[in-house]
Parts: C-alpha cells; sequence; structure tokens
C-alpha cells in the first residue's frame, strides 16, 4: 500500500539537498534510486510505491503522479509546491523535523544517493538508469510493473533469495492494506 507521506517526505528531502528546486525527471529518477538502495540496504522501500519501466527509465508511480499534479496529498501540498515547467520547488526551508516519516537511515540513503547522482543531469539519470538498472525494461512507449524480485536480482540478490524477499515484500504490504482497512 502506497505511503503517500513518506514519498512527500522523500521527495522534500531530495529537493532539501537539490536547494529547494529541481528538474521533474531529475527527482522522480533519484526517488527511483533511493528506494531501490532502500531494498538493497534493507530490504523494503520507503513508500510502498508500485516500481515500474516507463520510456525513459525506472519511475515510482505513484510518486511521479503527485509530481505531476494529479495525485491528492495534503502533506505532499504541504511541502511541494505545484509543478511548474519542467521543475518542482519546496514550498518553504525543510529541516529535519519536517521529515518525521523518514528514518535516519533512510535519510542516509538520501544523502548517499545525492553524493553520488546530484551532480547528474536529468539526461545523465536516464542513461544511467537505461544502462546499470538491470530490472529496466524498455515498455516501447507504454509503461510496466518492475516487480520486486527483479529489482533484488539487479542489486545482486541471488534469485531463490530474491524470490523469498519478494515474497515478504508482499506480505508486508499485504497486512498494511488490512491495517488501513481497519484503522480507516
Amino acid at each position: 500500500m502506497f505511503k503517500e507521506r513518506e514519498a512527500a517526505h522523500l521527495a522534500a528531502a531530495m529537493l532539501g539537498k537539490a536547494g529547494g528546486r529541481l528538474n521533474v525527471l531529475k527527482l522522480t529518477k533519484l526517488l527511483y534510486l533511493v528506494e531501490r538502495e532502500s531494498m538493497r540496504r534493507h530490504g523494503f522501500q520507503v513508500s510502498d510505491d508500485q516500481m515500474v519501466s516507463m520510456p525513459k527509465g525506472p519511475v515510482l508511480s505513484q510518486t511521479l503522479d503527485l509530481t505531476n499534479g494529479f495525485g491528492i496529498s495534503e502533506e505532499w501540498d504541504r511541502l511541494i509546491e505545484d509543478r511548474e515547467q519542467h521543475d518542482v520547488r519546496l514550498r518553504g526551508e525543510i529541516v529535519r523535523e519536517d521529515l518525521s516519516a523518514l528514518s535516519d537511515a533512510t535519510v542516509s540513503i538520501v544523502d548517499a544517493i545525492w553524493a553520488e547522482f546530484g551532480v547528474m543531469n536529468q539526461w545523465d539519470l536516464v542513461k544511467f538508469t537505461h544502462d546499470k538498472c538491470a530490472e529496466w525494461e524498455d515498455p516501447n512507449g507504454s509503461s510496466n510493473p518492475i516487480p520486486a524480485k527483479r529489482v533484488f536480482i539487479a542489486n545482486g540478490i541471488p534469485s531463490d533469495e530474491a524470490e523469498l524477499m519478494a515474497k515478504e515484500v508482499a506480505s508486508q504490504k499485504y497486512f498494511d492494506a488490512l491495517f488501513e482497512d481497519v484503522d480507516g
């Protein structure tokens, strides 16, 4: 189940690293790389967003919708301005307390991804995700889901272990959905 609060906090954290403003395509690639790294390090995503292959590389489906103004999220709107042309901006300065949905471990992943990829422009990141994210498959002008198992394997996890980890991710999403129904 998609965790929009975590997605908003991830985007705000990355925008904060960039000085408050980023190209939309660059932001979407950086956020994908954060989630991919979270899966490598911890075995799960932060936002539980659906990973999909799109023509310009892998993206987080619902986060992309929020970035493009197609979703509704009070937390996103509180932190991030509506997209203007090809850029996304923070509404104001961000401090660590504004990102309470993110653990320190997640913030360290944001820091690491920014340190490695922040200097790249959006087209460098498109090329990188095409060339180095083996889970991405050209959807021929459409979009296709990227299964968790494929991300784990692309991150160097053996197939049998990746299968177990993917099942664990699916189970957690199922239980999250059950508890959401009870709480909601």
